[in-house]
């Protein structure tokens, strides 16, 4: 069971054709599940009466039902599809509409042509069989990443890039009797990430910019940036409203991130608080004529290391720093 802030928020316990959450009556169930056992490794838990979010798929997938059917945001990676469309069968028996795309991290779009060729197109037509299948909605560069327009050899297939783009600002969509807002975010994690507020539910899905387990990605490869991310955490404290005034109670905005649990605006005041001080701390070093060699050797991220840091993996600590202190010096070799 994971936590969400306040309660507990009941894991759904789907076996055959039943389920149980906490506080629901039979009214504001929002669909009978199909009789379809969610697999071993998946999770699902409900955070509001039409919204759930699927874990143990790769990226965390958030799942909105309705009348006009499923949206997902992001589809996990190819090798857990299979799984995280069963946990989809296992909430709701009707079709996947749309599936959104928060960045073109391949743990986020995987699953798209499984979860896709699932679904059914809002808009169907009779002599293209590709596009009665769901739609897959992100920003264009995604696209482009996916793509590699380039000329490079692309690791995904045709069938799982997106069908719809959009290059303003922000999509916006109004499904299941709610409005839908795709915003882009620009140079954060990388330079195709949107994040997806469900305005009625009240729930963000951030992706990648929100990673409380550890500092943030800044995949400076695809146009991520410190500023940026910083800009985009802005952005999240902007549409999120805190459990104020009354703290105890449990209604508030929830945040799902890409990975990891989900959390509220607190947490987000405390994460962009911490990105924050870690930028400004390299900045003066930087200001005092500090090399790349003496930054890392100074410990800038002291008092954060321990809960965000890592010395191995895929993303360590020294990584973070040398993308910050690169990311502020892009003159300066090191």
């Amino acid at each position: 069971m994971y936590k969400t802030p306040g309660r507990l928020i009941a894991l759904v316990i789907v076996l055959g054709a039943g389920y149980t959450t906490l506080g629901l009556n039979a009214q504001q169930r929002p669909a009978a599940p199909a009789a379809t056992a969610a697999p071993a490794g998946i999770e699902t838990i409900q955070i509001k009466p039409n919204f759930y979010v699927i874990f143990g798929g790769g990226a965390n997938v958030s799942v909105q039902i309705g009348d006009d059917g499923i949206v997902l945001v992001d589809s996990g990676s190819a090798a857990t599809a299979e799984n995280v469309l069963a946990a989809v069968k296992a909430i709701s028996n009707r079709p996947i509409r749309y599936i959104i795309n928060t960045s073109a991290d391949p743990d986020h779009v995987g699953g798209n042509e499984v979860l896709a060729k699932a679904g059914f197109s809002i808009n169907p037509q009779a002599f293209n069989a590709t596009a009665d299948n769901a739609a897959v909605l992100a920003h264009e560069n995604v696209l482009m990443r996916m793509s590699a327009p380039t000329g490079s050899t692309s690791p995904f297939s045709v069938d799982t890039w997106p069908t719809e783009t959009f290059t303003g600002k922000f999509k916006a969509m109004y499904l299941n009797s709610e409005g839908i807002q795709v915003i882009r975010q620009p140079a954060a994690h990388t330079d195709g990430d949107s994040i997806v507020f469900f305005r009625r539910a009240d729930v963000i899905v951030t992706g990648d910019i929100l990673d409380l387990r550890q500092f943030p990605v800044i995949d400076t490869a695809r146009g991520g940036t410190i500023q940026g991310e910083i800009d985009a955490l802005n952005r999240l404290l902007e549409l999120a409203i805190p459990a104020m005034p009354l703290v105890y109670k449990e209604p508030r905005t929830y945040l799902v991130p890409g990975h990891g649990r989900i959390s509220d605006h607190a947490e987000v005041v405390e994460y962009r608080d911490m990105v924050t001080v870690i930028r400004d701390v390299i900045q003066d070093m930087i200001d005092k004529g500090m090399t790349l060699e003496q930054v890392k050797a100074a410990n800038p991220t002291q008092g954060y290391r321990k809960r965000y840091g890592s010395d191995s993996g895929p993303w360590t600590t020294d990584m973070f720093v040398e993308t910050v202190y690169k990311g502020l010096t892009p003159a300066r070799k090191s």
